[in-house]
Order: C-alpha cells, then structure tokens, then sequence
C-alpha cells in the first residue's frame, strides 16, 4: 500500500555534459500505529490485508519483544514506545504513578515537536494523552475516542493537515483479550484483529489520497505494548512479551527482522526524520531498516 518514490535527473537533450543538479530531497513523513494486546501471532491467525500488505512492501517481525523492566501491561508498554527507553529510565511500572515520570527522556513526539515537525495523535487509551505525551506537544489530537473514531480521527487529520508525525493507538485487540481470551483460537479476538485491519486500512486510504503523497516519503510503524494469554497479561513468558514490528514505506528495504523491539520505535523514528539518535539520548532501542542499515 504504500509505494516507493522514485528520484529522478533531468538532462536536457544536446546540451554539454554537466553533473545534473539533485532532486531535492522528500520531506519524511511518519506514521506510528499502535495495536494494543496484540500478540506476536495475532496477525498470522487472522484475516489482514492491511497489515500483510504492510508486511509484504516492508521489514517485519512477528518476535518482537516488549520492554522488559516491568510487568508487559500498558503503562510501561506505551511509555517505553514513545520513549524509547525501559522502566528502569522512564519509571513507569504499572497502569499508574504517572508523576515518577522521569521527563528526561522524551517522547518521539516531544523531540519532533522541539525540531519543528508537526506533530498529531489519535488515542483510545486517555493515560497515553494526559500523562506519557507531554504537555503542548501535539498541534491536534482525537483523545479518548473509541477504535472507529480513532481511525476517522486519524484519516481525517491526513486529509486536513499537513503534519509531520502521527501516532495512533488502538485499543479494542486487548479488550477482546481480556473478555473472552488473548488466543488465535478464540473468535473474538481474532475477529477483533480483523476488525482492526479494517480501520487501519481506512487510515492508510486517506495517507494514499493526499493530494500532497507524491511529493512526501513516509514510513509506517506498527507495533503493540504487550500480548497475554487467558485474559490476563503482565508476565514475561512469549506469550506476553513477543509482539509484531513492522516498518513499511518509503525507502524501507523489505525482508524479515532477526531481531526487534517495541523499543525501537522512537529510534527509527527519530533516524527517518533526519535525525538519528545521539549517545546522549540514552535510548535502549536502535533504529529499524530503512534501507541503509
């Protein structure tokens, strides 16, 4: 779904040979879609040709690992993910005790923000907007809505404006989880993921119609903050800490990841928009292929 763009040179016929000037470079354009509860083999259970599409153009892995300091449940999943960095450095151990925040790592949003990026969110989770994003970071935001007005939210802020990073977190994966069981054998669940791949597919139509698409280069990240098993998550087993990384778009050399972390999404975020993580940073995720690594 999301296609390549080619570069190219224009040599005007008879004129002497002369380096042609370069093509300027695309403006890098990012799209962060969190799936919450989703299991590393959710997707292969399940019916999503949205998400397959973004696995076949894309590199990709279905053995990711979560943050590892803390209990795999949403808190520290989420910090960890737009931070970058494990609890042991945000603080954050638990669905709570958001004022131990160490603000000294910030969110991808944060530093997009302090570079001059636009920056836009779409959130079912309300704790994700009011205590991990901070303060006057996002230039618009569809806080607290539920999946559908998540991804209406999200594709109409494609069509309206034109910022440069988003971030979207979907909710309903986990909640079937926690109803009736985190399984590819449990019809819920697998009927929530599809459901899913249908919103997301809505999303991407409206990245896809952007008047502006041809003269932009985008990347599309999808990940998850835990997975479960039961109806229950929050320990270290595969079952709940092995979750899809997938990294489709512009310039993104496809194959399957050896290795990932939900971890590495602040860093390959940073790196497409031109600025790749310095030392000082202290992130525990390394940016993702895009290409040149």
């Amino acid at each position: 779904m999301i296609r390549s763009l080619a570069l190219f040179a224009l040599v005007l016929s008879g004129c002497p040979s002369e380096e042609p000037e370069p093509e300027p470079e695309l403006p890098p354009k990012v799209l962060v879609i969190g799936i919450d509860g989703l299991r590393g083999d959710g997707i292969g259970g399940a019916e999503t040709p949205t998400l397959d599409s973004l696995i076949d153009g894309g590199a990709w892995t279905m053995t990711a690992t979560t943050q590892l300091g803390a209990p795999t449940v949403s808190g520290p999943g989420w910090t960890s993910i737009l931070t970058g960095v494990d609890a042991d450095k945000h603080l954050i151990y638990s669905n709570g005790g958001w004022d131990q925040i160490d603000r000294a790592y910030p969110t991808f949003l944060k530093r997009a923000s302090d570079l001059g990026f636009g920056t836009g969110a779409a959130i079912h989770w309300l704790p994700i907007h009011v205590d991990i994003i901070e303060d006057d970071v996002l230039d618009e935001a569809v806080p607290n809505a539920d999946d559908d007005a998540v991804a209406d939210g999200m594709a109409a802020m494609l069509t309206d404006f034109d910022l440069d990073v988003h971030f979207v977190h979907l909710d309903d994966v986990d909640g079937a989880g926690h109803s009736s069981g985190f399984s590819i054998e449990n019809p819920e669940y697998v009927a929530e993921i599809e459901e899913v791949d249908g919103q997301i597919g809505r999303i991407l139509d409206a990245l896809e119609a952007r008047p502006t698409r041809d003269e932009e280069r985008w990347v599309v990240i999808v990940t998850s903050d835990h997975g479960g098993s039961g109806t229950s998550h929050g320990g270290v087993t595969d079952d709940h800490r092995l979750i899809p990384l997938i990294v489709a778009g512009d310039g993104v050399s496809p194959g399957e990841l050896a290795a990932g972390s939900h971890l590495d999404v602040h860093a390959t975020v940073m790196k497409y928009l031109g600025h790749p993580p310095e030392a000082s940073w202290g992130l525990d995720g390394v940016p993702r292929d895009l290409g040149d690594s």
